[in-house]
Formats: C-alpha cells, structure tokens, sequence
C-alpha cells in the first residue's frame, strides 16, 4: 500500500499531448464506499468519454431531457428517473444511447467478495482513490487506443463531499512515478484533474444517468433479465479493446460472479 504520507511531483502533460485531438470525460459514481451492515452491495465509478466532435449533441440531450421532464434543475437519476417514471427511464436511456462515438467505463466493486485489507475498508478516502485509479487506467487506455487515433482526455469528476480531492491528486500523483510492469499512458490524461459541481458541467449529468442506469442492473436479482434492459441499451458504448469488455470497459473489485453471472451478462457481451 502507498504512504498516506507520501508525495511526488506533479505529472506535467508532455506538448506532443497537448496537439492531440480531444475526449472530455465526467465521472460519477453510484452506491456508497461504506462497508457497514447497512452499506450498500456494491459501489462504482462511471466515466462517459465524449469526443470533441460528439459534445454539442451531447449537451443537447441533456438540455432536451430537461425540457422533457420539465426541470431547469441538474438532471439527477435518483431525484427524476424514480422507477416509477418508466418512461422517462426509458427516453433517457434512447437519448443516452444515440450519442455518436462515446464510451464509457465502469469499476464495480462487490463488497462481499472483495479481499481488501482492513485499512481501505475502514478508510473511505483510501478506498475512493483506489477505484478512482482503477478508472484512471482504463481512461488513460482508451484514449490512446481510441478508433481513429490517440485522444487526450480532459477529466472531469464529480466532487464529493467531505472528500479531500487534492489528497486524491496526491495519491495519483505517486502512482505514476511508481514502476509498474503494465504501462499506463498517463501522458493520454491531461493533468491533473479537476472536481466539479453537477451543475457545471452536462457532461457530469450524463455521467449520473450512465450511473444509475447501472445501478438498476446490479440491484436487480442476478436471474432478473429485465433489470438489465436500459444497461444492454447502452452496451454498444461501453469500451472494448480488442473485443474484450472484462477488465477495460467493465472492471470488478472482488469476484467477478457478481456481474458476469447474471443472466444478461451474454446480452451485454454482445451488445455490440
């Protein structure tokens, strides 16, 4: 485990990056990072990577949800897609599912079967900048292997709160000065990276919406096919390399039972 005390210097992003074309990523997340009886089973961290010629139609579905579900409001899955707005479900999910050229990302983490030691599950700022570099790497991935050519990802998190996110910068900070036997293209990530409000940012809406959407799957019973339909929606989105979904666009913390048995996993796989 890296010392919470440990510090390194801050990554520069190198010039060549800079000229590439871009991808803006926002990320939200879904469940809590307790692991209290009443904890919720699961936490996870969604990106959405929009690529520059794809952001002015994604504002525009956020700006036309909005106007559909009649708020001026952050779009917020929990406050306006309640399970009993299965249509409003069910037009976010087709909007969502149109916008050209995105990807997105989820790191799962299933808290019953997870082999963490006792300092990260105690410690939520550890455990949330543990997953927060699972996600980084994958990002980091897919913009150098994005179709066409390698992006920069301009990231964009949701802010959290009572979350101290320059301890975050910190933390990432190390983690690419340490060598690895996998090489992670940080350089594909401008840095650093930067915390926001929802209202900043349509971006981050959209990313809530992918959060929920995969929040209804993984609450649903592992037999329950029907939970899963808005996720396998959106499946095509979700970022492969090579074909391969597990471990790059869908990564588990813990067993990977928890997702890849349930009965629509296959669907997913083959939402292509």
């Amino acid at each position: 485990m890296l010392s919470p005390g440990s510090r390194a210097p801050m990554p520069r992003t190198p010039s060549w990056a800079g000229k590439l074309p871009k991808v803006e990523v926002y990320v939200d997340e879904t469940g809590d990072r307790g692991f209290g009886k009443n904890s919720s089973s699961f936490f996870a961290m969604t990106a959405l990577m929009i690529p520059a010629e794809s952001v002015s139609y994604a504002r525009a579905v956020a700006a036309g949800l909005r106007y559909e579900i009649g708020t001026s409001r952050p779009l917020h899955w929990v406050e306006h897609f309640k399970p009993k707005r299965a249509d409003r479900r069910r037009l976010a999910t087709r909007m969502l599912a149109s916008i050209p050229n995105v990807k997105t990302i989820h790191v799962i983490t299933h808290k019953a079967t997870v082999q963490f030691n006792e300092a990260l599950r105690s410690d939520n700022e550890k455990f949330y900048n543990y997953t927060t570099r699972l996600l980084l790497e994958r990002i980091a991935l897919a913009a150098h292997g994005w179709h066409g050519g390698a992006r920069l990802a301009i990231l964009r998190l949701g802010s959290v709160r009572h979350m101290d996110h320059d301890g975050t910068v910190s933390y990432l900070n190390l983690v690419q000065n340490i060598p690895s036997p996998v090489h992670t293209p940080w350089e594909h990530i401008r840095w650093p990276p930067s915390w926001h409000g929802t209202s900043e940012y349509d971006g981050l809406q959209l990313a809530d919406l992918h959060a929920g959407i995969l929040s209804v799957a993984l609450r649903g019973a592992p037999d329950d096919v029907r939970s899963a339909q808005l996720l396998i929606e959106c499946g095509h989105q979700l970022h492969r390399a090579n074909g391969k979904l597990l471990n790059c666009g869908v990564k588990i913390i813990g067993e990977n039972d928890f997702v890849t048995n349930r009965s629509w996993w296959p669907s997913l796989l083959a939402s292509t």
